[in-house]
């Protein structure tokens, strides 16, 4: 499902998906240009189809894009860091995640189990159950029971904003473990390169310059300052339906450490961290040429 603004805030025509990304757009909220889809999945025939300008992808997505589907779009800055972590219902007598617990997780196979397995190797497998998605993952932490077998539910592996979501409005639910930090810690202070700027080549580069700067200083200023956020969004009536998650709630997470991951590198300075994050996806090295 698309989304969009209304009004006027530039030409480029920009895509993201909802939820962490999607914030960095905040003062993007009654542009008539920005739009968001719950799916990133389809996004990509939007880039095929040359319909958006500036494209929002998990950052293997957008690359497999370039280099298996050949759109014709470089990689041009990354925008999240990394807002997945593991919280704890508080069932765990020990308080200690080990392979006697039970564990649930979202989306096998894809960015949360792979960071999962890359901090944690194979050594919990036996512990983990997955379910489909993120609110069926955020129900089993806040009821402390996955209802798909009835079974009691120790730590629960959820991203950004739906944890604070959790946390705020359920006794007993606490935060085990920050995945971003333990994932800096095993890659030598490399950090998770998520969620990724795509640009079309037939964009003019002091046009995509001056997009990427004034984006750089949204985002730079949205964190220093959450309040921003709260009133871009705020902006449009619609924001919760738009961004997929409420102002208010994007101001909170974003005030409590950052926590949806927000942030702002140009890719082509960081190759050896987008390459580590791709290698979990069994990706390649990079080639210099996707790169803007």
């Amino acid at each position: 499902m698309l989304l969009t603004g209304c009004n006027s805030k530039g030409e480029l025509r920009i895509v993201s998906p909802t939820g962490a990304p999607a914030i960095a757009f905040y003062n993007y909220s009654t542009s008539d240009s920005f739009q968001t889809n719950s799916d990133p999945s389809n996004i990509i025939p939007m880039m095929l189809n040359k319909t958006v300008d500036i494209a929002v992808l998990p950052t293997n997505a957008g690359i497999q894009a370039i280099t298996g589907k050949k759109v014709d779009y470089k990689i041009a800055a990354t925008i999240t860091f990394g807002n997945i972590f593991i919280g704890a219902t508080g069932n765990d007598d020990d308080g200690i995640m080990d392979a006697d617990d039970y564990i649930v997780s979202f989306q096998k196979g894809a960015v949360p189990d792979k960071i999962f397995h890359y901090v944690y190797g194979d050594s919990l497998d036996n512990a983990l159950h997955y379910v489909s998605n993120g609110q069926e993952a955020a129900k089993c932490l806040k009821t402390g029971k996955n209802l798909a077998d009835n079974e009691t539910v120790d730590y629960v592996v959820l991203a950004e904003p739906a944890l604070t979501s959790v946390i705020s409005t359920t006794d007993g639910r606490t935060v085990y473990a920050n995945l971003q930090e333990l994932y800096k810690v095993k890659s030598g202070n490399l950090q998770i390169f998520q969620a990724s700027l795509f640009v079309s080549n037939k964009l003019e580069r002091n046009i995509v310059d001056s997009f990427l700067s004034s984006l750089e200083k949204d985002i730079n200023d949205g964190l220093a300052n959450p309040e921003l956020i709260q009133k871009g969004l705020s902006a449009n009536s619609a924001a919760e339906v738009l961004y997929g998650i409420k102002p208010e709630q994007a101001k909170a997470v974003t005030a409590n450490n950052n926590g949806m991951g927000l942030g702002f590198a140009l890719a082509k300075d960081n190759k050896e961290a987008i390459d580590l994050f791709l290698s979990l996806f069994g990706i390649g090295a990079t080639n210099e040429e996707i790169y803007y």
